[in-house]
Formats: structure tokens, sequence, C-alpha cells
């Protein structure tokens, strides 16, 4: 076997465990800082007993996070015509410009006054440590920071149980 082939397969071997370890994660015991879009402590916790659909945004991105967003009120909208309980939930990456009055600001903008919206900044640890377990990379690029794409389905006790990583993908799947 060659050199290229068999680092190749390691490193899906190790992608493959990664991501098996990641989904059998409970996101909802994930330690951090967390403020609501009412400037409250939020507790993730207070997430279990439902699926939750979540993704992490940049509030002030106008392409990749507008994008998340819609198709997660696509989502809403088909939850509501099947009946399905669910929460959404979108963490913000960039401690300096989702704050919970930025998160506000969108909320009312938006029309998301729903009780199962959660919009959540946290601090840099924070932050960090959830995009890790989520598999979402962000960077800064000049005064703006860039990320993956990404809408992950929780169980109710806080496993990833699948995700789509492009928006082209069908939405629908997301649902429980």
């Amino acid at each position: 076997m060659s050199t290229t082939r068999l680092a190749s397969l390691a490193a899906g071997i190790v992608l493959g465990t990664w991501v098996a370890v990641a989904q059998a994660q409970d996101i909802f015991l994930t330690t951090g800082q967390w403020r609501d879009d009412r400037s409250q402590g939020f507790q993730l916790q207070a997430l279990r007993g439902a699926p939750a659909l979540v993704t992490m945004a940049y509030g002030a991105c106008r392409r990749v996070c507008s994008t998340s967003l819609r198709l997660l009120e696509q989502l809403q909208a088909l939850a509501d015509q099947r009946h399905v309980a669910v929460n959404f939930v979108v963490i913000g990456i960039d401690p300096t410009q989702d704050r919970p009055a930025d998160w506000a600001d969108y909320r009312a903008e938006h029309k998301l006054n729903r009780p199962n919206w959660q919009f959540l900044s946290g601090d840099e640890a924070s932050i960090r440590q959830m995009a890790n377990q989520f598999g979402v990379h962000y960077w800064r690029y000049g005064e703006h920071t860039l990320h993956d794409f990404k809408i992950m389905l929780l169980s109710a006790d806080g496993r990833i149980l699948r995700s789509i990583d492009r928006p082209d993908q069908d939405v629908a799947v997301l649902l429980p």
C-alpha cells in the first residue's frame, strides 16, 4: 500500500472516530458562560427534553449566517406543519459582535419571538469549546469572522444525530 493511501486511510479512521465520539457526547452538559438575548445567564441543560436544531453564526454576517437562519426559519415552518416540537438555537461565534443586545435586535428585526428560539452569546473559551464539539471552524479575516456552514439536529439528550454542511442540502432531513 502506498504511503499516500495509507495516510488517507489513517486520516479517515481518525476523522470517523472523532465524529463518533462527538456524536456520543451530551452537548447539554458542556460547560461554558452563556447569555441569551435578554442578557440572562443560560444553561444548555435547559434544552434537555426536546430535540434542538443548532447552528453557530456571526451576527454581522450577511451571507452564510443569513442563509443558516433562513433555513432554520424554513425548518420552523416545516416543524409546525408536521406538529413537531423542536428548539432552535443560534450560538454567536464572535463575542465582540454577537452580544445579547445584538441578538435581541436580530430577533426583533426577523420576528423570531417564539420561546423555542434561543440566541446565545458566550465568551471566547465557551465559543471555541462549542465550535470544537460541533466541528465548526472559524477564523478572523480583517474585520470579519468567517466560519463553516453547519446546522445540527441534537437529540433530546444532547447528542448530535445528523447535520448538514451545505445550504443546498435538504433541510427536512434534520427534523426528528
